[in-house]
C-alpha cells in the first residue's frame, strides 16, 4: 500500500534497488538492497486461491535477467479476460506500461510461462490526482489463463462501516519477503464519496499491494469493491478506491476492447528496428516502444532501450554492445548510428549497459519512473518498494 506524509523511501533507494535489473543482467551479483522494515497483509497468510489476483512485474529486455527474477511492483486483478484493473499511479506512465507483465501464479518467481501475459498498454482515470480517483487498468497482449472476478456494481451498502473485507496481495510478509500472494481481514472505519478507510483486524496491506483488491462477501459471492491506494506509515489504517463509483469508467474499456481486441506483432528480430518509423507505442511490435532517435524522428525499440537494431547473436561477456532477448534467443543490440563492434559480425557481447553511454541505463531510468512520478506526489512510492 502507499503510505502518507512523511516519506520513509528517499529516491537514491529507488533507483539503487530498480538498477538492480540491469546491472544484474549479465551475471553480476550486486549488493542486496537494504531490508526494509515493513509488513504487509500484517496478521495475513498465504493466498493459494484467488487466481485472478496478480501480480504486476516489469520485463528486463536484457538477457542474463530472468523473468523469475523480476520484483513485484503492484497487484491487480482480472476484471475481463484482457483487462487488470489496478491504481492509477500503477501505470500511469504510458512508457512504464511497456515493460510490465502480470503473472497468474501465487508466486510469480515459480510460475510457467504460459502464466506470463505481457500487457500492451496502461491507461488510468482521468481526473487521478494525488489522493482521488486512483484508478486504472492494464490491457493485456492474449486472453488470461484465468476466469476474471465480477465488479461490485451496486453501492457499498448501507451497513458496510464496521464490517469485515478480505484484502489480497503480492506485498511483503510480516518477514519483509514479498512475492507471494496473500490474504487477510480488515475492518472498514468510514465511506466517503470516492473512497473508504479500514483498519488492521488483523490484516491490513502494505508495499507491494498497491492496486490490490479488497472484496465483500455478500449472499455467499465476494464482490470486489476497492482498490488498494494508500495508508499510514505503520500499515494500520489504508485508504482505497471505491468501485461502485467508477463503473462507467471501467464500462467503457471493457467494451472497447471486448470489442476490438487490441493486438500488436511479435517482435521479429530479422527486421531492421532503426528503419521502423512510429508515432506511438501501439505501432511497434509486442515488447518494443516508439522511442525518439538522436535526429528527432522516432522508431521502434526494444522496450526500455535506446533506439538500436538487432545484431548477430550474443556470443561473449564483453561490455558492449548490449545483450537482448529475442524471442529464444540473444542478440546485440546495436545503435541506429551504423557503428558496431568489430566483432559483430561474429557475435556481440552480454552487458549492462554499452561502451557508448548507457542503453541499458535507459531501461534502469524508465523503470525509475515507476517510483519517482508517485513520489514526487508525496510519498507514494510504487511497487516492490512501497506499491
Amino acid at each position: 500500500m502507499h503510505f502518507e506524509p512523511p516519506s520513509i523511501f528517499p529516491v537514491p533507494r529507488s533507483a539503487a534497488v530498480l538498477l538492480l535489473l540491469v546491472v544484474g543482467a549479465c551475471g553480476v551479483s550486486p549488493e542486496p538492497p537494504p531490508k526494509v522494515q515493513r509488513q504487509s497483509i500484517t496478521g495475513g497468510e498465504p493466498e493459494p486461491g484467488a487466481p485472478a489476483v496478480v501480480a504486476i512485474v516489469p520485463v528486463s529486455p536484457l538477457c542474463g535477467e530472468p523473468d523469475e527474477a523480476s520484483p513485484v511492483l503492484c497487484t491487480g486483478t482480472l476484471v475481463a479476460p484482457r483487462v487488470i484493473l489496478t491504481a492509477a499511479h500503477c501505470v500511469e506512465s504510458p512508457d512504464v506500461s511497456q515493460v510490465l507483465s502480470v503473472v497468474f501464479s501465487p508466486e510469480p518467481a515459480r510460475a510457467h510461462p504460459s502464466e506470463r501475459v505481457r500487457v500492451l498498454e496502461g491507461r488510468l482515470h482521468p481526473a487521478f490526482n494525488a489522493v482521488e480517483n486512483d484508478i486504472g487498468v492494464l490491457i493485456l497482449a492474449e486472453d488470461a489463463p484465468v476466469a476474471p472476478m465480477p465488479l461490485a456494481e451496486a453501492p457499498l451498502p448501507a451497513d458496510v462501516v464496521g464490517r469485515t473485507l478480505r484484502v489480497v496481495g503480492f506485498g511483503r510478509d510480516d518477514e519483509g519477503q514479498t512475492g507471494r500472494r496473500r490474504s487477510g481481514t480488515v475492518r472498514v472505519a468510514a465511506v466517503e464519496a470516492g473512497t473508504f478507510s479500514i483498519l488492521a483486524s488483523p490484516g491490513m496491506s502494505c508495499g507491494g499491494d498497491s492496486g490490490g483488491p479488497l472484496f465483500l462477501e455478500a449472499e455467499g459471492t465476494e464482490l470486489l469493491v476497492g482498490i488498494t491506494s494508500y495508508g499510514d506509515p505503520a500499515c494500520t489504517r489504508g485508504t482505497n478506491m471505491r468501485v461502485d463509483v467508477h463503473t462507467a469508467f471501467l464500462q467503457a474499456i471493457l467494451d472497447e476492447v471486448a470489442r476490438t481486441p487490441p493486438t500488436r506483432p511479435a517482435a521479429e528480430p530479422t527486421v531492421d528496428a532503426c528503419s521502423a518509423r512510429c508515432q506511438g507505442h501501439a505501432e511497434c511490435p509486442l515488447g518494443m516502444a516508439c522511442v525518439i532517435r538522436p535526429d528527432g524522428e522516432k522508431s521502434c525499440a526494444v522496450a526500455g532501450l535506446e533506439a538500436g537494431r538487432f545484431g548477430a547473436d550474443c556470443t561473449g561477456a564483453d561490455a558492449y554492445p548490449l545483450c537482448v532477448k529475442a524471442g529464444g534467443a540473444c542478440r546485440s543490440w546495436l545503435p541506429c548510428d551504423g557503428s558496431a563492434p568489430e566483432d559483430e559480425e561474429s557475435g556481440g557481447g552480454c552487458a549492462a549497459s554499452g561502451s557508448r553511454g548507457g542503453s541499458g541505463m535507459a531501461f534502469a531510468a524508465l523503470l525509475v519512473l515507476v517510483a519517482g512520478a508517485a513520489r514526487s506526489r508525496g510519498t507514494r512510492a510504487t511497487g516492490g518498494l512501497a506499491g
